[in-house]
């Protein structure tokens, strides 16, 4: 008869006692004898230890696994440690669950969340972030400079970026990936190293500071208990693709690590968009005791990449490959456009329980960019950045009430370093003479603090107010082409900002929550923003202020059968001195204005419905209307005449697509084959504010096949392949387009980069030891 693991606990606690019992009638022994017993005594209670813990290891191996969770509804995950609060809890946000630990933490109540599942990164290896973030509704990302260089949106925010992303907060395992300055790139992270993938929407400035305008992104890695060995993945494909990738990892009774390396290249679609870039990703959980847990992460970027310029509509429509310019001041072969950028972000958090229901969380990190950058002008520039946060969050009652208590303290401080210079335009983009040289520093501080009341049963009233003072000083010196100084601007700018936000939920079951949001953000302007002046030449811009929006949303979240999961989420976002560019009609340069007010209306929907073992269908939907409430732009019509003033109030705010849509219907069979098929869709949008020129709207079809082998030899445990195409109808589309501004004839406007054509790709990840 087999005996259980409690059985054999208790069989081998009363052997130790018997042990321990025993060991006093040999008081009287010599004591080396005693001394050997002793030794003895440990040993066996060390190997009996180890022997309990591997059985209780077999135990949860052997219990059920819970089914996936949809993108709309909590995570179950294992407590190792005391639960805050009891029952299966989510492991989603930052503001969750410990990203260091399994400590149970209650996800922020009234606010919008949705997390890809990690079947997006299981069965089919991504190549960049948009494969699956595309998956979840309310997110516009769009192609950049570089292979996983893309912007994202999220009602309305960044919507005025070309590169890069802006006005949102991002992390990875709990550690900031966002620079001081608000610029947050997507290259440092590899979809093929993450677990999911978790979207908070809409103004989250009490929660997350500076620059979260349109919410926050947590990027989350597999844990070395996901992998609990060696993996190795090799693909290939169309235009010249192959990404080659490892995974080592092993979870210990208290220690987890895990480190990922990949290295990948292509041709690419576009002429002179060639790349090459390698990235590294090293994780260390340990847990210190019952108390204390400590988790440090190092990552690498290494990006050495062309980049083309966009195109006119008549270069699209002759050729959307070609690698575009229409002058010599930005003919992408000539100047040899491209980025040489590396960057590196070293961080660390420590979490301790202070009591049965306070935590602290300490993190700190350093996070440093260097880059090399060939345009019209070639730009070096390092930037070293520090920066911090201490969460502590308690659980109690206010007159017999369930309270959920939270403030946190910030600093950090970043120092940019940078020199322009002309480009020779060689080819080889080749630096001239010294144009410019720049030397600044960023620092933010502040705090925050969160109650969320459960002040009747299944009412829930959050509140949460942030506070952050942000200096920002610089010396910007000028050179004429001569080499000597032209003009020198000096910056010292102080901002005060305050962020308010209150929630109302409402949960009549565990499966059912709805909720009522108002809440704000902020951001404040760039150093080159404020070095810049109404002329386009560098001077002072200090009439320039920070930008502010106001999200108001209701929502609900309802599993309305056991199948079938729902999101639903109406939003009205309103900004205030929204920063934007123009054009100086008389000198030709660019500078920054705040466009008083506009105004985004939206829904988002999603849903996951599962109606047979195997069978999953999903889909996002995205609407947003937009327009400028109060702005009058200025510009020279067709870049001739008198400069003349245009009231742009009621005219729909540019680079925001009024639809998108994305479907996906997925299979798999307990044989180990699976497949998807996804379709894609973007309604048209404007791209300048008179609403003249725009991106056309587009369907795209893709298409995944895989199978997994479980091999389970001595060497290799499984194997997963897989078949992907893309764009299956081979459509010409617009991936990305730029806002112009209108002072640009509309036939010289440089808009658009093409999409790939039709693309097949095939590999395999293999399990190894």
């Amino acid at each position: 008869m087999e005996l259980s693991c409690s059985a054999l606990r208790t069989a081998a606690l009363l052997t130790i006692i018997f042990v321990s019992h025993s060991s006093i009638g040999w008081a009287q022994e010599p004591a080396t004898q005693q001394t050997g017993k002793t030794e003895r005594r440990e040993k066996l209670q060390k190997q009996l230890k180890s022997i309990l813990d591997e059985l209780d290891q077999l135990k949860q191996e052997d219990e059920p696994r819970p089914a996936e969770p949809t993108p709309f509804e909590t995570e179950p995950a294992t407590a190792e440690e005391p639960a805050i609060e009891k029952g299966p809890a989510p492991e989603i946000a930052l503001e969750d669950m410990s990203i260091i630990s399994r400590r149970l933490l209650q996800r922020p109540e009234g606010v919008t969340l949705t997390s890809t599942v990690p079947t997006e990164y299981q069965n089919q290896p991504t190549r960049t972030m948009r494969d699956s973030l595309e998956s979840l509704p309310g997110v516009i990302i769009r192609q950049a400079n570089g292979p996983r260089d893309y912007s994202i949106s999220l009602r309305g925010s960044g919507v005025k970026t070309s590169f890069a992303i802006r006005d949102i907060k991002l992390y990875e395992d709990g550690i900031g990936q966002t620079q001081s300055d608000g610029l947050s790139r997507l290259d440092i992270h590899d979809p093929w190293f993450m677990r999911s993938v978790d979207v908070l929407s809409g103004a989250s400035s009490s929660m997350f500071d500076n620059y979260a305008l349109g919410g926050m992104i947590h990027f989350k890695t597999r844990r070395g208990s996901d992998i609990n060995g060696v993996e190795s993945f090799f693909s290939g494909g169309s235009f010249g693709f192959q990404k080659y990738a490892f995974a080592v990892g092993q979870e210990f009774n208290n220690l987890d690590i895990s480190l990922f390396g990949s290295q990948q290249q292509e041709n690419g679609f576009i002429q002179h968009s060639a790349y090459n870039t390698q990235t590294l990703n090293f994780n260390f959980r340990f847990r210190v005791d019952d108390k204390q847990n400590f988790y440090f992460k190092a990552l690498s970027n290494w990006l050495d990449t062309q980049v083309p310029t966009r195109l006119t509509q008549a270069q699209f429509s002759a050729n959307p490959r070609q690698a575009g310019g229409t002058n010599s001041s930005n003919d992408a072969l000539r100047l040899g456009q491209g980025r040489l950028d590396r960057r590196t972000i070293i961080g660390g958090l420590y979490e301790r329980q202070l009591g049965a229901n306070t935590v602290l969380t300490i993190e700190a990190d350093y996070d440093v960019k260097d880059i090399h950058q060939p345009f019209a002008q070639i730009t070096d520039a390092v930037n070293p950045n520090y920066k911090s946060y201490t969460d502590l969050r308690h659980d109690g009652r206010l007159l017999e009430m369930p309270l959920r208590s939270y403030v946190g303290f910030f600093v950090n401080n970043m120092e940019q370093t940078q020199q322009t210079f002309t480009n020779i335009g060689d080819f080889d983009g080749t630096r001239g003479t010294l144009v410019q040289n720049v030397h600044g520093t960023i620092k933010n501080i502040g705090g925050r603090f969160r109650e969320e009341l459960d002040f009747a049963p299944k009412w829930t009233l959050a509140g949460g107010l942030g506070f952050e003072q942000s200096i920002i000083s610089a010396d910007v010196i000028n050179y004429s082409a001569a080499g000597a100084v032209s003009t020198r601007a000096q910056l010292n700018r102080t901002f005060y900002n305050w962020a308010p936000e209150v929630s109302l939920t409402f949960k009549p079951t565990e499966v059912w929550k709805n909720w009522l949001r108002a809440s704000t953000g902020y951001g404040i302007p760039q150093i080159s923003n404020l070095t810049t002046g109404p002329d386009g030449l560098a001077g002072t811009n200090f009439a320039l202020k920070p930008q502010k929006n106001k999200n108001l949303e209701i929502g609900t979240d309802s599993k309305l059968h056991k199948t079938l999961s729902m999101h639903l989420v109406g939003f009205m976002v309103f900004f205030k001195d929204e920063i934007i560019s123009q054009q100086n009609p008389i000198t030709g340069g660019s500078f920054a204005v705040n466009a008083d007010s506009s105004q985004y209306r939206g829904v988002e929907v999603g849903y996951d419905w599962r109606p047979l073992n195997g069978w999953r269908f999903s889909g996002a939907y995205t609407h947003i209307d937009t327009k400028y409430i109060n702005f009058t732009d200025q510009f020279r019509i067709n870049n001739t005449g008198p400069v003349v003033q245009v009231v742009q109030d009621g005219k729909h705010v540019p680079n925001v697509p009024r639809d998108v849509l994305n479907f996906k219907e997925e299979y798999y069979h307990s044989s180990g084959w699976g497949g998807w098929l996804e379709t894609s869709y973007w309604n048209s949008y404007f791209l300048n504010n008179n609403n003249t020129v725009g991106a056309p709207s587009y369907w795209l079809l893709n298409a995944n096949i895989n199978k997994t082998f479980d091999i389970k030899s001595r060497f290799v445990k499984f194997a997963k392949f897989y078949l992907e195409v893309d764009n299956m109808l081979n459509k010409i589309y617009v991936a990305s387009g730029n806002v112009v501004q209108d002072s640009t004839p509309d036939a010289s406007k440089t808009l658009f980069f093409a999409g790939y054509g039709r693309a097949i790709y095939g590999g395999v990840t293999l399990g190894l030891f």
